[in-house]
């Protein structure tokens, strides 16, 4: 009997992280949450806030997701939600980070690629709590 390896198993795979608080005051800031065990396709990405965050126009944190490539100095923003105004997060309520049009299908990922999440300042930034990140895959 052969054995089976985890890429056989069929998708979606789920897997989880945590970004740590973002301040308002700081910086543009970046995580690693995902790195692929083996080529796949990464179909969903989401972030559940331990607190509520306000969007705000003038003064928001962005929300990024990148791949950062096999060597970690990849810069492909391929996902991203603008907490501007009208854009909330609800405590302990999972929100999608949409994928960019370009990867409708999936972000093609290959074995050892990292998925970040960016936190990035804009205006005088927007404070974004602690989040689990949840992402879903599927084996290439």
């Amino acid at each position: 009997m052969g054995k089976t390896r985890f890429s056989d198993i069929p998708g979606p795979l789920p897997f989880s992280a945590r970004t740590p608080a973002h301040l308002a005051a700081t910086a543009t800031e970046e995580w690693p949450v995902f790195r692929a065990p083996f080529a796949c396709t990464l179909k969903k990405l989401d972030i559940v806030p331990q607190a509520a965050v306000t969007g705000d126009n003038t003064n928001r944190t962005n929300l990024n997701v990148l791949n950062k490539g096999a060597a970690g100095a990849g810069t492909i923003e391929v996902g991203n939600l603008d907490l501007a105004t009208g854009t909330n997060l609800t405590a302990f309520d999972s929100t999608s980070l949409p994928l960019n049009a370009t990867y409708t299908s999936g972000v093609t990922l290959a074995e050892g690629d990292v998925v970040t999440i960016q936190h990035e300042k804009v205006g005088n930034g927007v404070l974004v709590p602690e989040c689990l990140v949840y992402l879903e895959i599927d084996p290439a």
